[in-house]
């Protein structure tokens, strides 16, 4: 038997009363759920479909929905790294390599001929703080639209503002400069290490930024329909 439109609804509004707030996530279960509650209902046909929920439900154990939600969540977070780690593995590649290394090379060149280092350091510092707080500050606006808008949160969205995980280690980066005394007598090898560093990690949140968060937006509103992407 087929479930009614009524009883999918109020499979949605169960998911949502057991802490699943992300549509993209509710539509998976409940997809999941009204197969086995069809299924059921055929092998078992007295029994009503509150029963036949309640069922499956007790399938997902104590945890309830708790953990396929982790699940979901951690599987986004590694897709989002992995798309991160692959294109900056591809600034290690040719042609592209070429451009990271004349970067490292102008960055250390730059670092061991001033005088005050603080000159070239922290402008580069602010402006990749400015570029992260601007990409908070756009996507968190875009989610409350959507919510607004739609009713609907969606996983990859909370995904991609926190960068699949990155952004926690992203973030210790802003305070590499305080660890060190800008002005205080460093090493060749030291240098070099520190400018290796820091275009690695520049181009870990402008691959993050202006890559990785576009395409994974792009592929997964082409796998969820509903998803309307708000310029």
């Amino acid at each position: 038997m087929n479930l009614t439109e009524n009883q999918i609804e109020k499979l949605f509004i169960f998911t949502q009363k057991h802490f699943v707030e992300h549509y993209d996530v509710q539509t998976e279960l409940v997809d999941h759920l009204a197969n086995s509650i069809e299924s059921t209902l055929e092998s078992n046909p007295n029994m009503t479909f509150e029963e036949a929920l309640k069922t499956e439900f007790k399938k997902f154990g104590i945890m309830g929905f708790s953990e396929i939600v982790e699940q979901k969540t951690n599987a986004l977070d590694k897709r989002y790294r992995k798309m991160v780690w692959k294109q900056i593995l591809d600034f290690f590649k040719l042609p592209k390599i070429i451009l990271t290394a004349f970067l490292i090379y102008l960055l250390y060149f730059l670092i061991q001929n001033v005088e005050n280092r603080a000159i070239v350091i922290m402008p580069i510092a602010v402006s990749l703080l400015a570029m992260h707080v601007f990409y908070l500050y756009k996507n968190s606006k875009m989610i409350k639209a959507r919510k607004k808008d739609t009713g609907k949160k969606w996983l990859f969205e909370t995904t991609v503002l926190r960068m699949g995980g990155l952004i926690h280690f992203l973030n210790i980066g802003f305070y590499v400069p305080i660890f060190f005394e800008i002005n205080s007598q460093w090493t060749t090898p030291f240098t070099f290490i520190f400018s290796v560093f820091l275009v690695i990690y520049y181009l870990a949140i402008y691959i993050s930024i202006y890559i990785v968060t576009p395409k994974l937006k792009e592929t997964l509103s082409n796998e969820h329909p509903e998803y309307r992407l708000i310029k």
